[in-house]
């Protein structure tokens, strides 16, 4: 048995949101969003820089043990340009390929990169940087090989893009 006190109105049963509790959730959102978006976006190019940089350092180390462990050459060759994406070959066999980057800018060796047997690269292999063309926000990174052929990562602490990474 249910007894109401005499001062108390029964609540009719509520459920859901008005339009317009709704309609300002739907503000708050999107204009959290639209202040998120910017730094998302450079969050994402970061790693996608981060991602170029690193498959281009764990292929020049992989040629350079493939090399070492066959004892022979083994070079690291750009699709085209460095861009297009690139390739480890022991000779005309494609023993590794790594795919496009779009978006980036990527600069590196105007020739293949051979190492030879020792693990040494055959001639002095200028620096590979990847950066994203007019946003500062994005920190280029480079690669750099050691004359006796270990590959170091650097990341650009002035972001200028015209003197490397500095």
């Amino acid at each position: 048995m249910v007894t109401y006190l005499p001062n108390m109105k029964r609540n009719s049963a509520q459920s859901g949101f008005t339009l317009v509790e709704l309609l300002i959730g739907v503000a708050v959102v999107a204009i959290m969003v639209a202040v998120g978006m910017p730094h998302l976006r450079t969050s994402l190019l970061n790693q996608k820089i981060k991602s170029a940089v690193s498959d281009y350092h764990l292929s020049l180390l992989f040629a350079r043990s493939e090399a070492i462990k066959r004892n022979s050459s083994v070079s690291v060759v750009p699709n085209t340009t460095w861009n297009g994406g690139w390739t480890v070959q022991y000779g005309t066999t494609v023993l590794k390929t790594v795919d496009p980057y779009t978006e980036l800018a990527i600069s590196g060796p105007s020739t293949n990169i051979t190492f030879q047997s020792n693990g040494r690269p055959t001639a002095t292999v200028s620096d590979f940087q990847a950066y994203v063309s007019g946003n500062t926000r994005v920190t280029m990174r480079c690669v750099t090989v050691s004359t006796n052929g270990m590959p170091h990562i650097k990341i650009d602490g002035d972001n200028d893009t015209t003197n490397g990474c500095t």
